[in-house]
């Protein structure tokens, strides 16, 4: 029986959850059923650890350097016909696009190469938080045009499902949710002295430690953490903070940081080679995003035992248990994020429960596994369906 050929078109494999969730259903696959090919544009790997993944699990790849996140005319429609002949080319079964632009050109592109079945991942969407008010209306609209040509739109939460619905993207049927799988024994079972840790860190051992990891973009919604550390610097003077991760805003958010006195408390990391080491020495991850499709690194952190403070957005929910594995607060408000991290900081027995049930919580329900597993039932479904 001759392979499903599966093609998959992203924008971009910069360091995140899309990227992290693309490439591993593509080098998860069962090989023996499916031929999958990758395409994505220029990706920001400075490390080379995506292009080391890429070359390790041996995936089909091509690099379309036409293909970027911005709107550019030009650029888009030569992206446009590159996918389109790759398509034709390539007699693919089903294409999956993932994220915005790469969902928009991948799929008018299969369409008119008259692929069998379309799929479209969002990863999240951006009906607010990302741009302004045109630019949002106007990917509202694309996304509703084009989901007339799609058959299933994967989203990664119910809440994602639900928050489509609201912006009549397309019909309930259209839509299948399934959790962004991680490599849930890579952090469940990662073991660090973390005394030894902090050392390396320059920590003081009976110092405490909160951290966020993730792009420094708005979106992320830093600059209301950073807005919420002085209520929290009152009560613990000694307070460590850490911001991991790389943006377009970096320095904007460090002056933020030096025009509130907190620099003797805030140190910002960078891109980090494990950010297992580092967040496992937190005692609290904090989340401020202002949307969010899931959040991997909720997911990360609840796996190494973490207890979390989050804003209240997108699948956010639906990963961290309130009261149980963190805790949720508004988005855009320091004061309550301020509280919550303040009352996982006075209490050591709430977050050695809360870490406890982290762990639990995480279990198989969020793994690569089960994600791949019910990516591929999928594909093999509308393969029977249009047979």
């Amino acid at each position: 029986m001759p392979k499903i050929k599966v093609l998959h078109i992203i924008t971009r494999l910069d360091k995140g959850g899309s990227a992290e969730n693309t490439l591993l259903t593509v080098s998860g696959v069962n090989k023996e059923k499916f031929k999958t090919t990758l395409i994505s544009g220029n990706t920001n790997d400075p490390r080379k650890e995506i292009a080391d993944f890429i070359t390790q699990e041996k995936i089909d790849y091509i690099l379309l350097p036409e293909l970027i996140r911005q709107i550019a005319f030009l650029k888009d429609i030569k992206a446009f016909w590159k996918i389109y002949g790759f398509i034709k080319k390539g007699g693919f079964d089903i294409v999956h696009t993932h994220t915005s632009k790469a969902g928009i050109l991948g799929r008018w592109a299969a369409k008119l190469a008259k692929v069998k079945i379309i799929i479209h991942t969002p990863h999240g969407h951006i009906f607010y938080g990302y741009f302004g008010w045109f630019k949002t209306k106007l990917f509202i609209y694309l996304e509703r045009l084009t989901a007339l040509i799609t058959d299933r739109i994967i989203t990664l939460t119910q809440r994602g499902k639900r928050e489509h619905l609201r912006y009549r993207v397309a019909g309930p049927d259209k839509f299948v949710s399934i959790y962004s799988g991680i490599e849930v024994e890579k952090f469940t079972n990662f073991k660090i002295d973390i005394i030894k840790e902090r050392e390396k860190l320059n920590i003081p051992s009976d110092a405490l430690v909160i951290g966020v990891a993730g792009r420094l973009e708005p979106v992320k919604g830093n600059k209301y953490f950073i807005s919420c550390l002085p209520d929290v610097v009152k009560v613990f003077p000694a307070l460590k903070v850490f911001i991991v991760g790389g943006g377009s805003r970096r320095e904007r958010l460090e002056q933020y940081v030096k025009n509130l006195n907190l620099s003797k408390n805030v140190i910002f990391k960078g891109e980090c080679d494990d950010i297992r080491r580092i967040v496992s020495s937190f005692d609290v991850f904090v989340s401020s995003s202002l949307n969010e499709g899931m959040g991997r690194c909720l997911l990360e952190a609840q796996a190494l035992g973490v207890p979390i403070a989050a804003t209240n957005v997108g699948g956010v929910s639906e990963v961290v248990k309130d009261g149980l594995t963190g805790i949720l607060v508004p988005a855009r408000n320091p004061k309550a994020m301020a509280e919550a991290v303040i009352n996982l900081l006075k209490s050591k027995s709430i977050r050695r429960d809360m870490s406890r049930q982290a762990k639990k919580w995480i279990g198989d329900k969020f793994s690569v596994k089960v994600m791949v597993e019910k990516i591929t039932d999928l594909y093999e479904e509308l393969m029977k369906e249009k047979q």
